[in-house]
């Protein structure tokens, strides 16, 4: 791959338009600070890869601009020629294709458009940064740190890949996912199962009360036809006391009737009435008397015989007075008569409608058990009242369970759903876990060696006292050596030493991992800390990189602030406008 054309218009530093023109070898970029050499790495990044955050895209914007726009053309090891436009300020893309001279457009979508640049380059923006752009602030090691550590640390970042943490972080990620999901305690998995188990138990609580609905459903009706049978027992209840009551009552009034007739009959009747038992007596003793004061009063003397004359005329009068016929006066007579007729008729009438209610006449036992009956059929009334209504209640609580019974069965199918899909998660990173592992193990065994005999052989063109060996440990780690292949202490490692050893890696790296796609080397003043021998070595090195500009070669972006010993500054900074 090989950059031929960049332009740039509204990109930090550059406001103006600028176009910048690539040879095919090797690139020299040199200009003091400030003179936009890291603005053009920065766009060419960006034309690969734009920021995808709109606070950053603001940050690329030049001061008192309105647009931003870069644009980059490149050739690939087949000839192809392709040109990617960004409007970083809309953030419109474009790519398109050199065909019968001129450029026709390919596509406009984002992830279209990224996936032809990483097909391109062999690599995302994360390795790009890793292998193919260099910065100077990217291999300094503080001098406070064990170098040691924090370049494996460091190359491991780098020999992860595309990812934005290394192999071994993914699969030690991989493992804690998979303990997360799997843990005994607090495992997701474990809390799926529970919430599972408490869907299931609400399920069955409701079919368990829908089981029931049936049968209280059945009681319902049974309470409800007592209810009825009640109710009626205590209509015809009333109605059979009622008619008893009316015999009863019509009894009374037929003998009231009869007793006063036979009243009138008495009061009515002409015929003498019966002698009282002194009436004959009282006349006899009266005469004898009256006799005896006449005798009396011829024999001895006239007054005690008088007196026994009036006293026997007094008796034998009371008794004859009882012996006089009653009569009754004739307007009375009527009076009595037309009642005695009226009441005839009322007993005439009271003995048909005591004919008719014959039937209904009760002996005083039967009567006695209705009427005591027709006083409990409202306790029992109002017992099962009582009861119909806290069946009817019963009743819809069991309907709102049988009704829920579809949601809570899809609430146990989410549940079981998840639980799956968790367990499934768990078997695929625990999958993903071995094979990563396997993976980290086959690029130790196989690209390994080869990245280190790739970066021993760098390094040692620019310091022959030292190697690059692979640690023999899970992952991709490297470590310096001896050229031997002895090891060596902390203290044995210079600053520009490290940062040497981690180029000739990164060059190893690029080599290895992006094979013949031969992506072109962005190199940011980063032999700041190499004496001007080992720079000399450097600047030899990226000559052999570049292959003098031949086919085999790499294209290399190099930017300085000092003229590089030995090497042909081919862009002195600041670039100049493109004329209008």
């Amino acid at each position: 791959m090989i950059f031929e054309r960049l332009e740039i218009r509204g990109f930090r530093s550059y406001a103006e338009p600028i176009e910048v023109r690539f040879d095919g070898g090797l690139n020299v970029f040199m200009g003091r600070n400030e003179a936009g050499k890291t603005g053009l790495l920065r766009a060419i990044q960006c034309a690969l890869f734009p920021p995808s955050r709109g606070t950053d895209r603001h940050s690329l914007l030049a001061e008192g601009e309105g647009e931003c726009r870069l644009a980059l053309e490149y050739r690939l090891p087949g000839g192809e020629r392709w040109r990617v436009e960004r409007d970083l300020t809309a953030y419109k893309h474009a790519l398109h294709a050199w065909r019968d001279n001129s450029w026709e457009p390919v596509s406009t979508a984002l992830s279209d458009i990224a996936d032809v640049v990483r097909a391109h380059t062999g690599c995302d923006e994360a390795l790009f940064e890793r292998t193919l752009l260099v910065r100077h602030e990217a291999v300094e090691v503080p001098a406070s740190a064990d170098v040691t550590k924090t370049l494996a640390a460091r190359l491991e970042l780098v020999a992860g890949g595309s990812g934005r943490v290394s192999a071994v972080a993914a699969a030690a990620k991989l493992e804690a996912g998979f303990k997360k999901l799997s843990g005994p305690y607090k495992g997701e998995i474990v809390v799926a199962a529970e919430r599972l188990r408490e869907a299931l138990g609400g399920l069955d609580r409701a079919q368990a009360l829908a089981g029931r609905l049936v049968e209280t459903r059945s009681r319902l009706e049974q309470t409800a036809e007592a209810l009825t049978r009640l109710e009626l027992e205590q209509t015809d209840a009333a109605a059979v006391l009622k008619r008893a009551r009316d015999v009863a009552a019509a009894e009374r009034d037929l003998k009231d009737a009869q007793e006063k007739r036979a009243m009138l009959d008495q009061a009515l009747t002409v015929a003498a009435p019966s002698v009282p038992a002194w009436a004959w007596p009282a006349i006899a003793a009266g005469a004898l008397l009256a006799l005896a004061g006449v005798l009396l009063a011829l024999l001895w003397q006239a007054v005690p015989g008088a007196g026994f004359v009036l006293c026997g005329a007094v008796a034998a009068g009371a008794g004859a007075l009882q012996l006089r016929p009653r009569t009754v006066a004739p307007a009375a007579q009527a009076e009595l008569e037309a009642r005695r007729s009226s009441l005839g008729r009322d007993v005439r009438e009271l003995q048909a409608r005591l004919e008719e209610l014959a039937v209904y006449r009760l002996a005083p036992a039967a009567f006695e058990r209705l009427q005591r009956r027709e006083r409990e059929i409202p306790a029992e009334l109002a017992a099962a009242n009582r009861e119909h209504g806290s069946l009817s209640n019963q009743l819809i609580d069991l309907a709102h369970a049988a009704e829920a019974i579809p949601e809570l069965e899809d609430a146990v199918a989410v549940q079981q759903r998840r639980l799956d899909r968790l367990k499934f998660k768990a078997e695929a990173l625990k999958l993903a876990f071995t094979e990563l592992a396997a993976a980290i193990e086959d690029i130790r065994r196989s690209a390994g060696p080869r990245i280190a005999a790739a970066a021993t052989g760098r390094l040692q063109t620019i310091t022959p006292d030292y190697a690059v060996g692979l640690e023999d440990t899970a992952g991709l780690t490297f470590r310096a050596t001896w050229a031997d292949g002895s090891p060596f202490e902390r203290r044995d490692l210079s600053d520009g030493t490290a940062d040497q050893f981690y180029f000739a890696v990164r060059v190893a790296l690029a080599e290895v991992l992006l094979g013949d796609l031969n992506p072109p080397l962005l190199l940011d003043d980063p032999f700041r800390y190499c004496d001007s021998e080992r720079r000399a070595a450097l600047h030899r090195l990226l000559l052999e990189l570049a292959g003098a500009g031949g086919p085999e070669g790499r294209q290399v972006l190099y930017f300085s602030v000092e003229e590089p010993e030995g090497l042909l500054v081919t862009h002195p900074l600041p670039l100049v406008r493109v004329p209008a």
